[in-house]
């Protein structure tokens, strides 16, 4: 696998915060096709530049998204190039963690992460979030795994008719060395690719 492949994946999983999506009009639109767009956006607190995508899922519930999403087992056939992901801890009936693995080209080493999601159905009723952020914890890392230091995503999903609308966050700090030119450059294939399974996966299951 080619190190632009590993960071179309690794973009996806490695998350930070990002200002209010009313600054999209900031964001350079970089993909835009079968539905998703992917924009990425200049950063005033790092090196890196954040990205907001946006679909639309057809014929989906709520509730459908959600046990989707509380899958992990099932997050190494949607989510692009990633190794392996399996659960820690179950926190609450809002909350899990869970660990991820993402391959990386020789030199660059596998990145792990471990990752608290969430879900608040506490808004309005037809709006559902998510929200994802790396945990402190002494689960065991491997010598060869470079372990993510820092990560904080969020994915809206409001109900418009017959549809709901995502919009995801996100920006990265991998940890370790990757040039910031490289992540910058390749950063919108592995989102698209990754929400492109998932429109499919969910598709194929109505």
């Amino acid at each position: 696998m080619s190190l632009k492949s590993f960071l179309h994946s690794f973009i996806f999983v490695l998350i930070a915060y990002l200002p209010s999506v009313s600054q999209i009009k900031n964001c350079d639109l970089k993909k835009d096709e079968e539905g998703i767009k992917v924009y990425t956006c200049p950063s005033d607190t790092s090196k890196f530049r954040s990205l907001v995508a946006e679909f639309e899922l057809e014929n989906i519930s709520f509730a459908e998204l959600e046990r989707f999403l509380w899958n992990v087992d099932n997050y190494v056939n949607w989510q692009y190039n990633m190794v392996s992901a399996s659960l820690v801890k179950k926190v609450d009936e809002q909350s899990i963690i869970y660990r991820s693995e993402v391959d990386a080209p020789w030199p660059v080493q596998n990145r792990e992460m471990i990752v608290q999601l969430s879900v608040n159905k506490k808004l309005d009723p037809d709006q559902l979030a998510f929200s994802m952020h790396t945990v402190p914890t002494d689960y065991p890392l491997q010598e060869d795994l470079v372990r993510v230091p820092f990560s904080q995503a969020s994915w809206t999903v409001k109900q418009v008719k017959n549809k709901l609308v995502v919009t995801y966050q996100l920006t990265i700090d991998p940890g370790g060395y990757i040039p910031p030119l490289l992540v910058n450059l390749a950063m919108a294939e592995g989102p698209y690719e990754s929400f492109l399974n998932l429109k499919k996966l969910l598709e194929k299951k109505k």
